[in-house]
């Protein structure tokens, strides 16, 4: 079972206005966060200042607080009830190594925040729905299935179409024998993780092992998520392949890839306390308690990029 029956999550629909994050958008609408003294509102003066639509400056705000980089807190100077956006300590980190978001170990980080939001057509889309090879249509008739168990909100058929419509034009990328323009700015750069492959003879989707290699940080950052849900500081290797938000399901990582991953990073980090050890008949991955920006740092310290 995805979720305890007895516990309905409320879920968010639509903030996305329907348009997949583009080349360009965070960064630009963290730089504004942080450089402007009015910061980012999604209103008029800022899609003029950022050259974008109404409706799309609305969708900036929703990625920015999805992807993780920047998170709202209260902003009492413009109304008891009113908040604004901030850079996360994940945001600062990426304005510090990556404020263009040109690396892929970027765009990792913030495909692990979205898979785990919980109450999200994302985190449903990772964790919860199992089919591999799938059309759109019946991937939308599952989610509408999970919103009725699961849902403590309903939407409209169509509302939930929407949020699946925008996820998969986020993620799919194309097959082989399609051509792409490599100038097209509207292209999500959520594709070139290649977690879901569009066949276009067919028209269904496949998700798909990573073809790259996952930062090994992001998967570490996944596992200290997983050991913190339980207080722990030990994660099994069985609960990273099974459970809801562990590497297996977030990255679309096998239970050999997961093994090899954790010898890699007993090499690379254990003086920093990261080990593999047997309790019992089953392997754990003991794991500092750190934040994704406290990983994010550490790999680009790792691939000697740190500033």
């Amino acid at each position: 079972m995805s979720q305890a029956a007895d516990s309905k999550a409320r879920f968010e629909f639509g903030r996305h206005e329907t348009f997949a994050v583009r080349h360009g958008w965070l960064g630009k609408g963290m730089a504004r966060i942080e450089n402007t003294e009015e910061g980012f509102r999604a209103d008029l003066e800022t899609a003029d200042a950022l050259g974008i639509g109404s409706r799309m400056v609305k969708s900036l705000q929703f990625w920015l607080d999805a992807s993780g980089l920047a998170q709202f807190e209260k902003d009492p100077a413009n109304g008891a009830r009113a908040r604004r956006l901030v850079l996360s300590p994940l945001g600062r980190a990426v304005m510090r190594h990556d404020p263009y978001l040109e690396f892929p170990a970027t765009w990792w980080f913030i495909h692990l925040n979205l898979a785990c939001r919980e109450g999200s057509v994302w985190s449903w889309f990772f964790n919860d729905y199992r089919e591999r090879i799938f059309e759109r249509a019946v991937c939308v008739d599952a989610f509408c299935r999970h919103l009725k168990e699961y849902s403590s909100n309903q939407p409209t058929p169509d509302v939930a179409k929407r949020d699946v419509n925008c996820l998969l034009l986020a993620y799919s990328t194309a097959s082989a024998n399609e051509r792409i323009d490599p100038e097209d700015a509207t292209i999500c750069p959520l594709r070139d993780l290649a977690l879901v492959l569009r066949h276009s003879d067919t028209g269904r989707y496949e998700k798909t092992r990573p073809l790259d290699r996952v930062p090994l940080e992001a998967v570490l950052a996944c596992i200290s998520g997983l050991a913190s849900e339980t207080s722990s500081n030990s994660v099994p290797m069985g609960e990273m392949v099974r459970r809801r938000f562990g590497p297996a399901r977030v990255f679309g990582l096998s239970g050999d890839m997961i093994e090899e991953l954790a010898a890699t990073a007993e090499q690379t980090y254990g003086k920093a306390g990261l080990k593999v050890t047997l309790l019992g008949a089953e392997r754990h991955l003991s794991i500092p308690s750190h934040g994704p920006h406290e990983w994010y740092r550490r790999h680009f310290q790792r691939i000697g990029e740190d500033q």
